[in-house]
């Protein structure tokens, strides 16, 4: 059985308004950017929100909101010291327009546990898998079971988390077990395939599993691993698995998406390598989608004159060498850089007439130039204009 705790009313309740302890990564003038940046650190896994400083008339991006401040100064430390959010900061107060929600203080009492009621922690009874183990920081094991014809030996819960499109097509991609508390993945499971899931923590049940492919809008289901089957659709097949449907739906005509995952080498039109799974899912996106017209938007980080590193003859987009350089301006680095991801779309296939660039320049920053996440500016945004 769970731990648990017996409270004993000593006093009478008091309402009184909640202090909460807010943890900032950046403050925006203007909401569009608070909105993009929102976007950002959520395709990092953290739980992002955004609220108006009605006094400072400033759009706070937070990934915690806690009453503790125990809680929010360890967040914040931890950013500090593990993340590119080096200028996070602890910020108690209210935000947002509605008025701070009353909290009800009471006294308590903790009865003492007997000892056969306490819980056993899945770290107490854990033992060596000795199938394939998929490696994330910090994370639950987890083994992915190949399908076979006789029922399926699960160590903890059997899951397939089955990705497909409002009309049904399959959709190949990966589901994040999501830690919103400390903002880090727990695991990553592909699609379509049956997944040996140990048991949660206490703090990571129910699961937040998160499906962001990219052309589709994001998708995120809480699930109890004790009992799947309370979130809406889940069910049971054949080999005992516990079947979890995504339906991910379209972007349409009027949405924007950041390419996050699409990052350039320092005042360069070459992609860094990592860049090249979402270039390719752009190019799927762009056939599955023949009534796609997109526009593509580039922007970068500052607006002086600079050297440019431009792609070479053979148009090398994830690979420095080869490079050609040339002096330029902002927009001049933003207009190639978006002119780069159409040109990758047309050698793959995609017509030219499917797509047309706008060039920023640095005139649309996300953060300040001098930032410590100044390279969050140098970015790729779709536009989709007809679907």
């Amino acid at each position: 059985m769970r731990l648990f705790s017996l409270f004993i009313l000593l006093s009478l309740a008091v309402c009184t308004h909640a202090q909460q302890f807010y943890v900032i990564v950046g403050a925006f003038a203007q909401e569009s950017n608070a909105q993009k940046f929102t976007g950002y650190v959520r395709s990092l896994r953290y739980g992002a929100e955004y609220e108006l400083h009605k006094e400072k008339n400033f759009f706070y991006v937070y990934v915690l909101k806690s009453e503790s401040r125990d809680d929010a100064v360890l967040q914040v430390k931890q950013l500090q010291q593990e993340s590119e959010f080096k200028d996070a900061w602890l910020f108690s107060g209210y935000l947002g327009t509605s008025p701070p929600p009353a909290k009800v203080e009471v006294a308590e009492a903790i009865l003492p546990v007997p000892e056969e009621e306490k819980a056993t922690s899945p770290a107490d009874t854990a033992t060596t898998i000795s199938t394939t183990t998929i490696p994330t920081e910090n994370s639950t094991p987890t083994t992915v079971v190949p399908a076979v014809e006789t029922e399926v030996k699960a160590r903890g819960k059997l899951f397939k988390f089955q990705v497909e499109t409002v009309d049904g097509r399959p959709v190949q991609g990966e589901v994040h077990n999501v830690d919103y508390k400390r903002g880090r993945d727990i695991a990553v499971y592909k699609s379509g395939e049956y997944i040996d899931v140990l048991p949660p923590s206490r703090d990571n049940n129910p699961m937040s599993i998160v499906c962001g492919i990219f052309g589709y809008k994001e998708v995120v289901k809480v699930i109890n691993y004790e009992k799947p089957d309370d979130a809406t659709d889940v069910v049971k097949d054949e080999k005992g698995a516990w079947v979890i449907p995504y339906q991910l739906e379209r972007l349409k005509k009027g949405d924007v998406s950041v390419m996050y995952h699409v990052a350039f080498y320092k005042d360069a039109v070459v992609m860094l390598p990592q860049s090249k799974p979402e270039m390719d899912e752009l190019v799927n996106m762009m056939k599955d989608n023949p009534g796609y017209r997109i526009k593509i938007h580039g922007h970068c980080n500052g607006n002086n004159t600079r050297k440019i590193i431009a792609l070479g003859a053979e148009k090398n987009y994830f690979n420095i060498q080869g490079s050609d350089q040339r002096n330029g301006s902002a927009k001049d680095l933003s207009k190639l850089r978006a002119e780069a991801v159409q040109n990758y779309l047309i050698d793959n296939g995609v017509s030219r007439d499917r797509s047309t660039v706008y060039a920023w320049g640095g005139l649309n920053m996300l953060v300040p130039e001098t930032s410590t996440s100044a390279k969050l500016n140098d970015r790729i945004e779709i536009e989709i204009q007809a679907d």
